[in-house]
């Protein structure tokens, strides 16, 4: 099937610029958001406004989800009107929120009673990425799965990765957000400290681009977070809600991470102080005005 027809549920910050990738590479698209308003972008290229998750997974060979929060994963496709109630044997459903390995595999187990398929496929890049089409996408589920679903994935992304079995995306997208955390709380105090010691916060990052810290993310975000631009492409929330499923799977799997906890109580922190809805480099910001 070169030209499945895809069902897209979640037309946020990601799911948008994903869909339309998909709309524009010719893949006959049904969307549908909880605020509808949101799927005129799409309409526009052409795809149809669905009714709700079940109507569209019933017209759908590929159903993907991108919704922010675990709840919301298992309402849109468990739910009443849940994409599992329409769902199709032989069909496929590719959840690409972040979530934990345990939902994940909770909603493999349902898809499978439909005799369909399932991949957790979560994206590392944030609204940039998103909107260029060059996302990395963690794949987790049947390698025969990912292959028959390769040419949507790749629609959306420039590198797809076979992470494993069931939930294996999601848990390294985990580990990969818990790396993006302490990027931006580390840079986030050093900036800081070169800033209050009175240097020049150029010093700073003609070190790190001289060195082997050398890092497409301190040229961008770190160049934005010395701006004090704290515009969201990543949402603070987002984040913190991240944070908190690393240290669920920690403790599943047995992993101490004392560092990542901390970062998380300063993401909680921010979130308590009104951040939430700021870009999650904000952190900088929480930093600043510590007492």
């Amino acid at each position: 099937m070169p030209h499945p027809r895809v069902g897209f549920l979640g037309l946020g910050t990601m799911g948008t610029p994903m869909a339309m990738h998909l709309a524009k590479a010719g893949f006959p698209l049904t969307v549908w958001n909880r605020t509808a308003s949101k799927m005129t972008p799409l309409l526009r290229l052409g795809a149809k406004a669905g009714k709700g998750p079940a109507q569209v997974a019933a017209e759908a060979h590929i159903v993907i989800t991108m919704v922010s929060q675990p709840q919301d994963v298992e309402t849109v496709v468990l739910g009443p009107d849940g994409a599992l109630a329409g769902l199709r044997s032989g069909s496929m459903l590719i959840d690409m929120s972040t979530v934990s390995p345990s939902t994940s595999r909770k909603l493999a187990g349902a898809v499978t009673t439909k005799q369909a398929e399932f991949l957790d496929a979560p994206v590392v890049g944030s609204k940039g990425p998103a909107t260029e089409g060059t996302l990395v996408i963690l794949v987790g589920g049947l390698p025969t799965t990912l292959e028959r679903c390769r040419p949507v994935l790749a629609a959306m992304g420039k590198t797809i990765i076979h992470a494993g079995g069931v939930g294996m995306g999601s848990a390294l997208k985990l580990a990969t957000n818990l790396m993006l955390a302490h990027l931006a709380a580390g840079f986030a105090e050093g900036l800081l400290l070169v800033e209050r010691a009175g240097l020049d916060p150029q010093r700073y990052f003609e070190v790190l681009e001289a060195s082997t810290f050398r890092s497409p993310w301190y040229r961008s975000k770190g160049g934005t977070m010395a701006q004090r631009d704290f515009a969201a492409h990543f949402a603070l929330k987002h984040m913190h809600k991240d944070l908190r499923l690393i240290d669920e799977l920690a403790e599943e799997a047995g992993a101490v991470l004392p560092i990542t906890r901390a970062i998380e109580a300063l993401f909680a922190q921010a979130a308590a102080a009104g951040k939430n809805d700021l870009d999650y480099s904000a952190i900088l910001d929480q930093l600043e005005h510590a007492r």
